[in-house]
């Protein structure tokens, strides 16, 4: 199961920044994400539920996740099943007088050994530069 993480510096406060990166507010500034629709619970709390549309390759996908961790302006974590199977966590901490944010995340390909192949080959890196992106435009938006 492929692990990534990233990790960034952003001159603007944590509640500022955990805010902007709610899971609901992704499509904003992601690259992968296109989509995310409360399907059950609030959308402030663990055990919301969420189906998260991705586009990783030319197809978009769906995934049905359920929130495993919510603490306002600190730290928000989620399991997802569907084309992808896995986690995703991102974690909110006062640095230098901005916020770092690190987040991070575990899957399991699609397609079994091959799939498994493509992601050690090709995949994890293109999700890693998508991921890498995404913060970095997330960083240019709030630092203004």
């Amino acid at each position: 199961m492929p692990h990534i993480k990233t990790t960034i510096d952003i001159d603007a406060s944590r509640d500022h920044v955990f805010a902007a990166a709610e899971p609901v507010k992704m499509p904003e500034w992601t690259v992968h994400v296109k989509e995310v629709l409360i399907t059950g619970g609030d959308g402030k709390s663990a055990g919301t539920k969420d189906r998260t549309t991705i586009q990783v390759t030319p197809r978009k996908n769906k995934l049905e996740s359920e929130w495993t961790e919510y603490q306002q302006g600190s730290v928000w974590a989620r399991k997802f099943t569907g084309y992808l199977k896995g986690t995703e966590r991102m974690r909110f901490w006062p640095h230098e007088g901005g916020t770092r944010v690190e987040w991070t995340y575990d899957y399991k390909p699609p397609f079994g050994p091959i799939g498994a192949i493509g992601a050690l080959l090709v995949m994890q890196r293109v999700v890693q530069n998508n991921m890498e992106s995404s913060l970095e435009t997330l960083k240019r938006e709030l630092e203004v």
